[in-house]
């Protein structure tokens, strides 16, 4: 009898903890702020693809991420503003893939021109929009 109460007791609060758990892991997917993905093409074929993950602390940086899908003797350059501070934060640039980081203030609108250029000729793409064709935020 007294091995059946206690495999009961185990067996609850093992339960209770990977509620616990669960719960935990919701809360923190919930606040996660959302990624911002956005597509560029010219002449016909999609060129790039650039990424903005906004922070979830205010420990974490902003990344910005760069691919290049064409791979044609050609790079991607993007501008990063922060429009809420009109100054411009930097520059990430690729041929290929790349992750930047930038410390931008929680809140704050995001600017991302996205330019296509080699040796000859630069072309402006356009800026990274959400879905709902805004700005993103940090």
């Amino acid at each position: 009898m007294y091995l059946k109460t206690s495999l009961v007791r185990l067996g609850a609060t093992a339960v209770t903890a990977l509620a616990l758990t669960f719960a935990g892991i919701g809360t923190a997917t919930a606040a996660a702020k959302p990624n911002t993905i956005d597509y560029f093409s010219s002449g016909g074929k999609k060129r790039a693809m650039v990424i903005f993950q906004p922070r979830d602390s205010s420990k974490e940086a902003e990344r910005v991420t760069v691919d290049d899908l064409s791979k044609d003797g050609h790079y991607i350059w993007t501008e990063i503003y922060d429009v809420t501070a009109q100054k411009k934060e930097g520059e990430c640039q690729t041929s290929s893939y790349k992750n930047c980081v930038f410390q931008i203030p929680e809140g704050h609108k995001v600017r991302i021109n996205v330019y296509r250029m080699n040796s000859k000729n630069v072309e402006f793409m356009d800026e990274v929009k959400t879905k709902s064709g805004k700005l993103p935020t940090a």
